[in-house]
């Protein structure tokens, strides 16, 4: 375990930029020729919002030839306005209501190709079953299936609106032509800048020291709906902490964990922490020896990002992971990370805790490949690809 804190900056939620400003950037883009693509997503939030339009809209700051600037629904009426000044039209998981249907004709009337953005394979009902069985999702009466059916299918109707999609990898695009006969262009997830400043000095502390007993395995749950996925390796982490007293297991935000570890529990071996904002999550990251991402293996988690290696790469932890589509195309086993399947955690978990060296020496290898992938110029370059794709 690494004692890891740096000073974070008060404003936490740096995406909440007053639409006078935002106006501003998109004028000022114009005037430098620069091409709009204009993204509605509903409202602000730390999730779907930060990776797939904030982070957007800050990396096209430095570009010479698109600007992405984003718009919330209650800003509708202003962003018909300003569609003759824009090329694209993205419509970031927006759920389909009549409004939709009219800025769509409204876009299509100038020709303006519009694109949904989309971030996981939720807008298909043929996949609803897949998908709340793969969360554990529990339905209680009538409302719940209603709410379910209603939350796919209105996603869906705008998704069957586009003349095309923006997603985050290759397999969940494929899923998409597949179902809607529509091309797709991939625009990865990525780090901030926010996210980068803190990540550099977690990972300059980090520097100054060795990692200290006990050995700590990070688990870092954003939401409920991963108990699934830790079932699948929870005899595993279980062996390991009753095999060697100086582990623990860390675990941020939400889980419930089967009655055989509550003996664990309670002789603190499993430590919780809340969830917390995304910058104070970089340091909770960088504090662990090594960050764990098991997932039930299927069509559903294929389609998932591979968002929480780059971020534990971002403050040099090393990641262990399921081969899902994505952390098979992203972490290089035994050299940025180690992906497993059950019945393997144990042993890559306990070479990480028996190698320190070679354990720093894969995080650093993971933190070069991921700034190069998913932030700074290259990933300007795949933004703008999507989007010279679908402009032409």
């Amino acid at each position: 375990m690494y004692k890891v804190r740096c000073s974070l900056p008060e404003n936490r939620e740096p995406w909440n930029i007053p639409l006078e400003q935002r106006m501003q950037i998109l004028s000022q883009a114009r005037k430098q020729g620069k091409k709009i693509a204009a993204m509605l997503y509903h409202h602000a939030d730390t999730s779907t919002f930060r990776y797939r339009c904030y982070n957007v809209y800050q990396a096209t700051l430095e570009s010479g030839t698109w600007q992405c600037v984003y718009f919330f629904m209650n800003e509708l009426e202003l962003l018909k306005k300003t569609l003759p000044e824009c090329t694209l039209l993205i419509l970031a998981r927006l759920k389909w209501e009549h409004s939709i249907d009219d800025l769509v004709r409204a876009a299509h009337e100038k020709q303006i190709p519009v694109l949904f953005e989309i971030d996981d394979l939720v807008c298909s009902i043929r996949y609803l079953k897949l998908v709340t069985n793969t969360l554990n999702v529990h339905f209680g009466g009538a409302a719940d299936y209603d709410f379910w059916f209603a939350d796919f299918s209105r996603l869906e109707a705008t998704a069957s609106l586009a003349d095309g999609f923006l997603t985050t990898n290759d397999f969940l695009g494929n899923k998409l032509t597949e179902r809607f006969g529509k091309p797709y262009q991939v625009i990865p997830n990525s780090l901030n800048e926010e996210q980068l400043k803190v990540s550099e000095a977690c990972v300059q502390r980090k520097k100054l020291q060795n990692s200290q007993k006990p050995f700590t395995i990070g688990y870092f749950s954003g939401t409920p709906s991963h108990i699934n996925d830790f079932r699948m390796i929870y005899r595993e982490i279980m062996q390991l902490l009753e095999d060697y007293s100086d582990m623990v297991l860390q675990v941020v935000g939400f889980m419930e964990f089967p009655k055989a570890m509550q003996s664990l529990i309670q002789r603190k071996r499993v430590v919780f922490t809340p969830l917390v904002d995304f910058m104070e999550l970089q340091m909770l990251i960088a504090q662990v020896d090594v960050n764990i991402v098991p997932l039930v293996q299927n069509t559903f988690t294929n389609c998932k990002s591979e968002l929480k290696f780059f971020e534990a790469a971002a403050v040099e932890t090393v990641t262990v992971a399921t081969p899902t589509y994505t952390y098979a195309n992203s972490v290089e086993d035994a050299a940025t990370g180690f992906l497993c399947r059950p019945g393997q955690w144990y042993d890559r978990i306990l070479y990480l805790y028996g190698h320190a060296e070679e354990r720093q020496k894969m995080a650093a290898a993971a933190r070069a490949y991921c700034l190069n992938r998913y932030a700074g110029k290259n990933f300007l370059q795949q933004i703008e690809t999507a989007y010279d794709f679908f402009a032409r």
